[in-house]
């Protein structure tokens, strides 16, 4: 007897094993048949990368399964519409790299449940539109979809070499802007708690002592200095010199100082409080000076920045 998976929630990823009576069936008649959907929206999940037989993403609705395999849905991929090439933000471009601002809620590359909606795939269409040959694209500084600012790519064709360690390798001058809740006396305050990478590879500090996690290296050195712009009633608004290898450092070292950042929690939504926004670094094929600055959020203006900094956040 097949039984049809929970459909209770868009967000939750539907899982089931293709049955003997199903061998053979086309992916797109699959998901009709278990999901209860029509074909052209079986499809869209198809092509919106939130389709996995086994580990491996599907993009093609044609693909066939077998018996045995394992398929995971994520039904809310369909929703999810590609962003034009044409609305990307680009600071910088030449032979080997390009920055983009990336605005709040864009995931800057794919993410488990789609493909779809990002810049990694409108950065990848822009660059097929320039006549490059199946080009590739890698992202060298994460930076989560809630947040906003400067997004760095190695861009490459397929008959081009990598770089993409050139650039990961590469010492840069990186400031960000966030909105701390709380305030803290005084200009600067600093944190240099070092920072411990799971077996699953997400940062957390090392200190923490967290039972049955187990770190892929030695602990990382990590400075982080908050810089005061504004006191935004119970709120600060402040600019961050880092020296870590992830955006999280700032988010954990925030949080150490009893300052969250504003959107980062399991109960938050929206957009997070962080701007990746300055960017500086000296090119290491061409030796040029490379800079670049975001586009600033209303919620991330200074006072005399030009927009007003709201105090509540439905404002900006």
């Amino acid at each position: 007897m097949v039984t049809t998976p929970s459909l209770s929630t868009s967000a939750t990823p539907v899982r089931f094993r293709v049955v003997s009576i199903e061998d053979g069936m086309l992916l797109r008649q699959l998901l009709c048949k278990r999901l209860h959907v029509p074909p052209a929206i079986a499809a869209e999940m198809v092509r919106a990368g939130g389709v996995y037989v086994g580990s491996v993403r599907i993009c093609v609705p044609t693909v066939r399964v077998s018996e045995g395999e394992r398929v995971t849905v994520y039904r809310a991929s369909a929703e999810i519409a590609a962003l034009e090439p044409g609305a990307l933000r680009l600071l910088h471009r030449d032979a080997a790299c390009v920055i983009v601002d990336k605005p709040h809620g864009t995931p800057a590359v794919a993410t488990r449940a789609a493909n779809r909606g990002t810049l990694a795939q409108a950065l990848v269409q822009h660059l097929t539109q320039e006549g490059v040959l199946r080009p590739y694209v890698g992202l060298v500084h994460p930076l989560p979809a809630a947040a906003a600012g400067l997004a760095l790519y190695t861009i490459r064709g397929q008959a081009t070499e990598s770089f993409y360690q050139d650039f990961a390798a590469l010492p840069m001058a990186r400031g960000y802007r966030v909105r701390l809740r709380g305030s803290f006396p005084g200009s600067s305050i600093e944190c240099n708690a070092a920072l411990g990478q799971s077996a699953l590879g997400s940062w957390r500090l090392a200190a923490s002592g967290v039972s049955g996690e187990r770190e892929l290296r030695p602990p990382v050195l990590a400075h982080t200095r908050f810089v005061k712009l504004a006191e935004l009633e119970e709120e600060t608004l402040a600019s961050v010199e880092l020296t870590a290898p992830s955006w999280e450092a700032i988010a954990l070292h925030a949080g150490a100082l009893g300052l969250p950042l504003v959107g980062d929690g399991p109960q938050e939504t929206g957009i997070l409080c962080l701007l990746a926004h300055t960017l500086a670094f000296t090119h290491p094929h061409t030796g040029a000076a490379v800079q670049a600055r975001a586009s600033l959020p209303a919620w991330a203006a200074a006072p005399g920045e030009g927009e007003p900094v709201p105090a509540d956040l439905s404002e900006a």
